[in-house]
C-alpha cells in the first residue's frame, strides 16, 4: 500500500514539474515575441534615419516622374523659338502699341523681336521657298520664306552671312543664316531676330507658327 503511494506521489511531482518546465519555456518565448515587435516598432534613431535619407537619392524615379518629364520635352520641342533665338524680348502688337528704346517712341509693332547670341544660327520655321533676301530700310539683312499654305515668314536684324539664296527650297529646321543686330530701328535690342508673318497679305502674331 505504501508502495503504491509513493509511486502516486512521484508520478505527481513529475507531471508537476513538467508543467513548470512547459510555463517558464512559455513566458520566454512569449517575452521574446514582444521585444522583436517593440524593436520593429520603435521609432529610428537620428543616424538610421540620416542613412535612410542618403539611400533615398539613388531611388529610381517613379513612372510619373518620368511621365512628366516627357510631357516637358515634349512641350519644348512645339515651341520653336529655339530656331530662332533664346527668348522674346519684344512681343507682337496689332492694336496697342508697345515702347521701342531705339525710337524712344510707344508704337504698333507688327511683329516679334528674340533675342540671341551673337552669331547664332537661325533656322527655318518650316519648309517652303526663299522668295527674296534684302537689305530692309529699317529692319535691316533680311529673309522672306514662303510655306505650301502660302504664308510667308520674314526674319530680319540678320548678320551679313546669309546661306541661302533667292529661289532655294528649304526644310523646316534648316540653318538659313545667323543673328545680328542690323536694324536701324532697333539697334539698342542688341544682338536678335526681328521676325514677320502674313497670311494673305495680312500680318498675324508670328507665335501663332512657333507655338
Amino acid at each position: 500500500m505504501k508502495k503504491k503511494l509513493l509511486e502516486k506521489d512521484v508520478f505527481y511531482l513529475s507531471l508537476f514539474i513538467c508543467v513548470c518546465i512547459l510555463a517558464i519555456g512559455g513566458i520566454y518565448f512569449t517575452n521574446k515575441n514582444v521585444d522583436d515587435l517593440v524593436s520593429k516598432n520603435t521609432p529610428k534613431t537620428e543616424d538610421e534615419i540620416h542613412l535612410t535619407d542618403e539611400n533615398k537619392k539613388d531611388v529610381v524615379p517613379t513612372t510619373t516622374d518620368s511621365e512628366q518629364n516627357l510631357a516637358k520635352a515634349k512641350e519644348t520641342e512645339k515651341n520653336k523659338i529655339s530656331y530662332l533665338g533664346n527668348q522674346i524680348i519684344r512681343e507682337y502688337s496689332e492694336k496697342e502699341p508697345s515702347y521701342s528704346e531705339t525710337l524712344e517712341v510707344w508704337e504698333i509693332h507688327k511683329g516679334i523681336d528674340i533675342e540671341s547670341n551673337e552669331n547664332q544660327e537661325v533656322k527655318s520655321v518650316f519648309s517652303g521657298n526663299v522668295l527674296d533676301i534684302y537689305e530692309d530700310d529699317e529692319y535691316g539683312k533680311s529673309i522672306k520664306i514662303q510655306s505650301e499654305d502660302n504664308t510667308i515668314f520674314v526674319y530680319s536684324s540678320l548678320s551679313k552671312n546669309i546661306e541661302v539664296n533667292k529661289g532655294d527650297k528649304v526644310n523646316e529646321g534648316q540653318r538659313i543664316g545667323y543673328a545680328g543686330n542690323t536694324s536701324d530701328v532697333e539697334s539698342l535690342s542688341g544682338v536678335h531676330v526681328h521676325v514677320e508673318a502674313y497670311k494673305n497679305n495680312i500680318a498675324i502674331n508670328p507665335m501663332s507658327l512657333l507655338e
